[in-house]
């Protein structure tokens, strides 16, 4: 599975790269990065074009097969003339993670079978769970429960050996017995992190300025800012 990117500056280029790759790495899906070529393998695809480009290519080729299409340019009302071309989605530069995320929810066939999962048997019941599905973990007297964002799941790994198994940029054990997916952290608070399924996760009284400075420039490198030491006040 690739992304392909055909943008009219190099400056474009690498700030469409950018957003991608922290797009795949908040997802967990191993998909490669690679600019347009004129002569492109079979596999399937996803095709980010620049309508503002000014190297002769002005449209983009025709898509056919697996593979998606999302247009993408400066000017707003460029969406409604390029709906001629039948795109997956139109994105207006600079492409923010947001709009991304929605736009790449329109061909979710085609990048999902790409996420990272992990093999659960709870119950005799055996559960393949994206990574990026998990919000939240705790510790529980036999192994620990997963929350996902579809159900609570019981599962006979200890929350260490769960850890060990987990990006570390995304993850992040907030206490013996919590471990969070920052991304899907929504606020926090004097009663600790509020996830994105409800739940409130209490943060250790001497972890918590650590763990906040953790989220902080979580937050920032996902906004594709550089991280700082400063942490706490500005989460």
């Amino acid at each position: 599975m690739r992304f392909l990117v055909h943008m009219d500056h190099p400056d474009s280029y690498a700030a469409m790269v950018q957003v991608l790759s922290i797009w795949t790495e908040l997802t967990c899906a191993h998909i490669e990065i690679s600019p347009w070529e004129r002569e492109q393998p079979p596999e399937p695809s996803i095709l980010f074009w620049d309508l503002d480009a000014q190297d002769g290519q002005l449209l983009p080729p025709p898509i056919q097969g697996p593979h998606a299409l999302f247009l993408c340019s400066n000017t707003p009302q460029a969406a409604i003339s390029s709906y001629a071309l039948h795109p997956t989605g139109f994105l207006r530069k600079p492409v923010n993670l947001s709009a991304l995320q929605m736009a790449l929810g329109r061909c979710t066939d085609l990048w999902w079978g790409t996420l990272d999962r992990m093999e659960i048997l709870s119950d005799r019941l055996h559960f393949s769970l994206p990574l990026c599905n998990l919000v939240w973990a705790e510790g529980a007297r036999r192994g620990c429960l997963l929350h996902s964002s579809q159900a609570c799941i019981a599962s006979r790994e200890t929350l260490s050996t769960l850890e060990a198994h987990l990006p570390h940029r995304l993850f992040l054990r907030v206490q013996r017995s919590f471990l969070v997916n920052l991304y899907h952290v929504r606020s926090r608070g004097s009663d600790g992190l509020h996830m994105s399924d409800g739940a409130v996760v209490p943060l250790g009284r001497t972890s918590r300025k650590a763990c906040l400075d953790i989220y902080y420039n979580f937050c920032r490198w996902r906004d594709g800012l550089e991280p700082t030491s400063e942490g706490e006040g500005r989460v």
